[in-house]
């Protein structure tokens, strides 16, 4: 009687260790920079949960990586459709990637690695020196360079009339090119660029008409 009764303790016990593990995700991996190859220390990683129905998003976990650029977190498997994995660092572009629950293990750790990609900027300064009247027109024409962030310019065509005198950023990529044409309507100045925008810099370009 003594053995059964050992026996089902331990049959109880490997039975809510497994589980326990059934009802969690585990996640590890390493961050770098894309261009570099480094390591990214100290990048915060969220996991929010959510599902079609309400798409409210719920916090469940939040790690960092260590100095070598590796992460490690479990969350707690709960009900949801889809999960939310938001990376964040300073000089770094934000990344956040869906996962559906399909996607996922629970019998094993769910190895993920990530790059970032470095910010750069190009500063346009446009001064119009010598305005004639309000139907000056400068022209800028942006073909080229990042486009899915809250802060970057699209690639499109952008007109400044009258009297400028303004400063204006548009993100990029670090150790990529931004590409853009540009004209004064009434002279001959024109211009056909195409500036390269180094990791964590601003790169300053100017137009004076």
């Amino acid at each position: 009687m003594k053995y059964l009764i050992t026996s089902l303790i331990i049959a109880l016990f490997s039975f809510s260790s497994c589980k326990k593990k059934e009802l969690e995700f585990k996640f590890s991996g390493n961050i770098k920079d894309i261009n570099s190859g480094l390591n990214i220390a100290n990048a915060e990683i969220r996991y929010y949960t959510s599902n079609l129905g309400n798409n409210v998003e719920a916090l469940k976990g939040n790690t960092k990586t260590d100095a070598s650029g590796n992460y490690e977190v479990t969350i707690e498997r709960s009900k949801f459709e889809t999960l939310t994995v938001k990376i964040r660092k300073e000089n770094f572009f934000n990344k956040d990637e869906n996962y559906s629950i399909d996607d996922l293990t629970s019998s094993e750790s769910n190895e993920i690695n990530y790059n970032l990609s470095p910010q750069s900027w190009t500063k346009f300064i446009f001064k119009n020196a010598s305005p004639s009247n309000s139907s000056d027109e400068l022209k800028i024409q942006k073909v080229s360079g990042k486009t899915n962030c809250n802060e970057c310019c699209g690639n499109e065509t952008t007109y400044y009339y009258g009297s400028i005198d303004t400063v204006v950023y548009c993100p990029n990529d670090g150790d990529s090119y931004m590409k853009f044409y540009w004209w004064v309507n009434g002279n001959e100045q024109n211009g056909d660029e195409n500036l390269y925008n180094a990791p964590f810099d601003t790169t300053s370009f100017t137009i004076n008409y």
